[in-house]
């Protein structure tokens, strides 16, 4: 039964874990000052009190009941800080009516009482909630007073005359008991939310660690992989200027000049002629011709595979170009086939030195040559 009713008072959610345990205490606050009111209704018809200040008394408990229960189901719907000043409310109310009965002149302890609301409101409420309490409470000390003074029968019809040290010793002694059950209870569950803040802090701290060590290790890792790539990337770069020097390379091999005499070069081609490698052999052609070193240059193209309009017009142009720098140009290794395709195409070669092959292209140049010399 009892681990029922911890369970049904532990049902209420709340985000905030203190407040969660706060509207434990509260609820069985309430649920303690329900079961003290219906437990003395029918108290005030047992005593000794006129039946008119029986009536009074029990108005003003059953006056606290409505205000417990409203209380009650404002903290079961989430709403603490408005329960909790619903519950003061009715203290200082239940606190007054004490009071009341019993006068201003012999109330040491009820005065004493009007400390619960008022701890109650600050520890659960704050401040603004403490100063509302303080409010009601001397509004309401203020006019039991002002009551009192003008004489009104119903204000100190309670009283005990004579000395009544038993009353004043009890009274305080039952408000020093709820107040101080009320605030130890209170501070074990701020003990135990601070306790459990702690913890969760230290996990977040370990977390925050782990987290840290964790992008320590990424990072050293991403650190090598980037260093990594970089090598690979500068290995790269290297692969591809190495790769561009032997294109270089074997594009000046695909059309080599090979020095055969003084301002002499002879090309050999070799293979089929496409269109790169045409302007290739122009650009080479241009370029010797015109450092002036060279005076004659030999196109041998024994070793092309085909020669159809493109290759011819590629050579003819470079034959032409090349003259225009003060190079003759010579063309030998001219086969069968290849005449008879360049005839059958219409070009016009009668600008060019044909020879059959290379040392029928080289033996007038160097007869010219060394006839020179004798004149000389």
């Amino acid at each position: 039964m009892i681990a029922r009713i911890q369970a049904w008072l532990r049902a209420v959610e709340f985000r905030d874990p203190l407040e969660h345990q706060q509207s434990f205490l509260v609820q069985t606050l309430l649920l303690s000052l329900i079961a003290v009111t219906l437990l003395s209704t029918p108290l005030p018809f047992l005593s000794e009190l006129p039946i008119a200040q029986a009536f009074a008394v029990e108005a003003l408990v059953l006056l606290e009941l409505p205000l417990y229960l409203g209380a009650l189901a404002l903290l079961r719907r989430g709403k603490l800080a408005q329960s909790v000043i619903l519950t003061s409310v009715s203290i200082v109310l239940l606190c007054v009516g004490v009071l009341m009965s019993t006068g201003t002149r012999s109330s040491g302890a009820a005065m004493f009482t009007f400390a619960l609301p008022l701890v109650f409101a600050g520890l659960l409420a704050g401040r603004s909630g403490a100063l509302w309490i303080v409010g009601l409470s001397l509004v309401g000390i203020t006019t039991v007073m002002a009551l009192e003074a003008s004489g009104l029968p119903l204000v100190g019809f309670a009283a005990q005359h004579g000395e009544n040290f038993g009353g004043v010793l009890g009274g305080y002694l039952s408000a020093a008991a709820v107040l101080s059950v009320f605030v130890t209870r209170f501070g074990r569950a701020l003990r135990e939310a601070l306790r459990a803040a702690l913890d969760r802090e230290r996990e977040i701290a370990e977390q925050r660690d782990a987290l840290e060590r964790t992008v320590g290790e990424r990072t050293s890792a991403l650190r090598g992989a980037l260093a990594d790539v970089e090598s690979r990337a500068a290995a790269q770069a290297a692969l591809l200027e190495e790769l561009a020097q032997q294109r270089e390379a074997i594009r000046e091999l695909s059309v080599p000049l090979l020095p055969v005499g003084a301002g002499t070069l002879v090309m050999p081609l070799v293979g089929s002629l496409d269109t790169a490698r045409l302007q290739t052999l122009q650009d080479r052609a241009l370029h010797e011709a015109q450092g002036g070193a060279v005076r004659r240059l030999i196109l041998d193209i024994s070793g092309v595979l085909l020669v159809d309009s493109q290759v011819a017009l590629g050579l003819l142009n470079t034959v032409r170009a090349t003259r225009l720098l003060g190079v003759d140009v010579a063309m030998v290794g001219i086969r069968p086939e290849v005449a008879q395709a360049l005839v059958g195409l219409g070009l016009d070669l009668d600008e060019v030195q044909v020879y059959r092959d290379l040392e029928d292209a080289l033996i007038p140049h160097a007869h010219r040559h060394y006839s020179g010399g004798q004149r000389d």
